[in-house]
């Protein structure tokens, strides 16, 4: 079990530490290390953390704490966000990450019931993300949850072409 609080601005540098391990456990294979390092020097910069954490009508940070209180996950919801290559418009999730010792706890589905709710609250019609392509095991758990593919956009990184799959979920009131 784990316990979710949605992120203040004191929190940048817990954000900050859980962002650069989960996204390097996750997808350093995808970047050169000068990529990844400039990457994540823009992405989770205390800078644009404090800036995004300041704005929560438009953005919304969780920290996914476990059993001794310890950051093991987070995730970002951009509020009232265009879907690509759509006219509709929802909360995006844009980050939901987990330390690999992390895995298999069901923590993700805890975080993702957390985040579906939060999108209600809102009042948003859907929720949507966007995935790696090559990413298949995540894809099959949006499905579970009721996510749709949408369609495929581009991505890339320093030293790599992979596409994303839009997927949306759309939220009953």
């Amino acid at each position: 079990m784990i316990t979710i609080k949605q992120a203040t601005v004191s929190d940048v540098a817990v954000l900050r530490d859980i962002g650069i391990q989960t996204y390097t456990e996750h997808f350093s294979a995808i970047w050169s290390p000068a990529g990844m390092d400039g990457f994540l020097d823009k992405d989770f910069s205390p800078e644009s953390l404090q800036d995004t954490l300041e704005r929560p009508s438009a953005h919304c940070w969780l920290l996914a704490l476990d059993e001794q209180a310890r950051a093991v996950g987070f995730a970002k919801v951009n509020w009232n966000r265009e879907v690509p290559g759509s006219d509709k418009a929802g909360a995006e999730l844009q980050k939901i990450y987990f330390l690999k010792s992390a895995a298999g706890n069901g923590y993700g589905q805890q975080l993702l019931d957390h985040v579906h709710q939060l999108a209600r609250t809102h009042l948003q019609p859907l929720l949507w993300l966007e995935v790696l392509k090559t990413n298949e095991s995540a894809q099959r758990f949006y499905q579970r949850y009721g996510f749709e593919r949408l369609a495929e956009i581009p991505f890339s990184t320093d030293i790599t072409a992979i596409p994303m799959v839009v997927m949306s979920h759309r939220l009953d009131r």
